[in-house]
């Protein structure tokens, strides 16, 4: 018996409003984004990072064939580490994978622990909220500086480093949004989800149990 396939993220059954699968279908295309830019920072950061490496320890012994790794390089890799923290936290959001606190949903039924997790999403929205005001606050700080002579060769400069923390905060915040609106729909027709629709039954639990009477009434699973 083939394996049950599970979709990580947003994936909603055919029968919710074309609305909420078209904004889905966005969370999923950023996802996809995301991924690709993960894979964008990490190249550059290990590529320049082993470059500014083998460059400055060569011209140190006088070896100079290779040339010194240009000004903005150092800025690149820091925002580069910086970058692949915010993507790699909105690709967690998308696919449930955050950090969170499984000793109280494990207990709950499924559909108590989806309003548990409609409740833990506002209450990150809400915080998400203040960030994104605070950090449009410190990209305004980082306008006024951006004419000092320290910035001039740096292709990442403050200001562009505080777009990165707004946009990562708005691609998490987005993530949430969706999950919001997809469970919500869920308790509002009083159905209850699917076992792998919510995210701590993944590891195993009820999604495991669901799995067990259809793999013992299984041909293969009446032959072991």
């Amino acid at each position: 018996m083939q394996a049950h396939e599970r979709k990580l993220g947003h994936h909603p059954p055919p029968d919710f409003p074309i609305a909420l699968r078209g904004i889905a279908a966005v969370s999923r295309l950023l996802a996809v984004l995301e991924g690709i830019g993960i894979g964008v920072c990490l190249t550059s950061l290990v590529a320049l990072a082993v470059y500014q490496f083998a460059a400055r320890n060569l011209n140190m012994h006088h070896i100079t064939f290779l040339p010194p790794a240009p000004d903005w390089a150092d800025g690149v890799i820091r925002h580069s580490v910086f970058l692949l923290g915010f993507l790699g936290a909105a690709y967690a959001t998308y696919t449930a994978r955050h950090i969170r606190i499984d000793a109280v949903t494990r207990m709950a039924p499924p559909m108590g622990r989806l309003i548990l997790r409609i409740l833990t999403t506002l209450a990150a929205l809400a915080l998400l909220y203040f960030l994104v005001r605070a950090s449009l606050g410190f990209y305004r700080v980082c306008l006024e500086e951006e004419g000092e002579a320290s910035m001039k060769h740096e292709i990442f400069t403050s200001s562009r480093g505080a777009i990165v923390i707004i946009a990562g905060f708005c691609l998490i915040a987005f993530h949430f949004f969706v999950q919001l609106i997809l469970d919500s729909v869920w308790v509002i027709r009083r159905q209850p989800p699917p076992a792998d629709w919510i995210a701590e039954a993944t590891h195993g639990g009820d999604a495991a149990a669901d799995e067990t009477p259809a793999l013992a009434t299984s041909p293969e699973g009446a032959q072991s």
